[in-house]
């Protein structure tokens, strides 16, 4: 199929987490089996820091632990590790916390590594407000992802691509904001609140200026770069990095962000790690600067590229030793202004766009 499967949700936070769930059973078990693998950590080191979470969670917003709740009951997993899956970037973190200081003690790695990262591409038409990226993961994720629309009691909806059981995503909202995502990469454990929590609670607001005090309420334990933007033009771009919040400086221009950080030079562009990130930086950042026009077509365009041979934005699926294989899951482009959120599934070139209204 060249489309990811639709789902609804709605009501309050219980009745939403139990549809999301009792629609989504069979590819939450399939993503708990990915996840496990991918940890790559004993059983109860995971459900430990899923612990954790969850108080982090309940803190932050009492409704956002409802419905991961909900999700449980709805599909009859385990309440904690459907917060492991909503805390999976965390979790993953403290692996490569772990790995540096096995090479450290032992000057060789004990876990595995992947050669390059190479998750996603993100940029935004700050004249247009149009909001997109590339989203790089592991190919599993491609037959599991859903496009949700979730419904509010007061009216207020979300339409997102996301990972089954995971509350908050990639997307746009009926008030005409939308967000997109880039992993970053610390290497040191994380503990504040998850970032896939954090792209929800971006979703449930009304505007950037609201998102950005939403942001503010808890900025710190993370490693991820938010873009942020909603159709009256106002637009930014947050990097988070354990105990600081960084925002790269783009002047009044356009932006692009890849997997790597902008506002402080952590991850540097000599380090073979980043070498796909950097690449696809400087091509995309080539292709926005010498577009003729800054519209949805267009972006659709540069997040096509595979002109690098190695590195391309538009990334085929390649062997991958952690993931088993990794490319473009999903391209998003989202028109702001118009109310429109366009996906592409896979890395296969001939797909094309569907089209979903806020």
């Amino acid at each position: 199929m060249n489309r990811f499967r639709e789902i609804d949700v709605s009501g309050d936070a219980r009745e939403r987490g139990l549809l999301h769930g009792q629609q989504l059973t069979g590819e939450i078990a399939l993503a708990l089996d990915f996840y496990r693998d991918v940890f790559r950590l004993p059983d109860n080191v995971v459900l430990e820091q899923a612990r954790h979470f969850r108080n982090v969670i309940g803190d932050f917003n009492a409704d956002y632990a409802d419905e991961i709740a909900g999700i449980a009951e709805g599909c009859g997993q385990d309440a904690l590790w459907i917060t492991a899956l909503n805390a999976r970037t965390e979790i993953l973190a403290l692996l490569k916390a772990e790995e540096e200081e096995a090479k450290a003690k032992a000057a060789r790695p004990v876990f595995r590594s992947r050669a390059s990262v190479n998750e996603c591409t993100s940029m935004c038409f700050t004249g247009s407000s149009v909001l997109g990226q590339t989203w790089d993961w592991g190919q599993p994720l491609e037959a599991l992802c859903a496009m949700m629309r979730i419904k509010r009691p007061d009216g207020h909806v979300i339409r997102m691509l996301t990972e089954p059981g995971i509350i908050g995503k990639i997307g746009m909202n009926s008030a005409g904001l939308g967000v997109c995502l880039n992993i970053l990469t610390l290497g040191e454990k994380l503990e504040g609140v998850p970032i896939h929590v954090m792209l929800r609670a971006i979703l449930d607001c009304a505007s950037a200026d609201e998102a950005a005090d939403t942001i503010d309420r808890a900025p710190l334990g993370k490693s991820s770069n938010v873009m942020v933007a909603d159709k009256s033009g106002h637009c930014f771009d947050r990097e988070f990095a354990g105990d600081e919040t960084l925002s790269p400086d783009y002047g009044d221009g356009n932006m692009v962000h890849t997997n790597h950080y902008l506002g402080k030079e952590i991850n540097a562009a000599g380090d073979p790690l980043f070498y796909n990130s950097h690449a696809r930086m400087r091509r995309a950042s080539e292709r926005v600067a010498g577009a003729d026009s800054h519209t949805t077509a267009t972006m659709c365009d540069i997040l096509s590229d595979q002109s690098h041979k190695t590195f391309p934005v538009y990334r085929p699926y390649v062997a991958d030793e952690d993931l088993g294989s990794v490319g473009t899951v999903a391209t998003i482009v989202m028109d702001l202004p118009a109310g429109t959120m366009h996906v592409r599934k896979g890395a296969d070139p001939a797909s094309g766009f569907v089209s979903y209204s806020a």
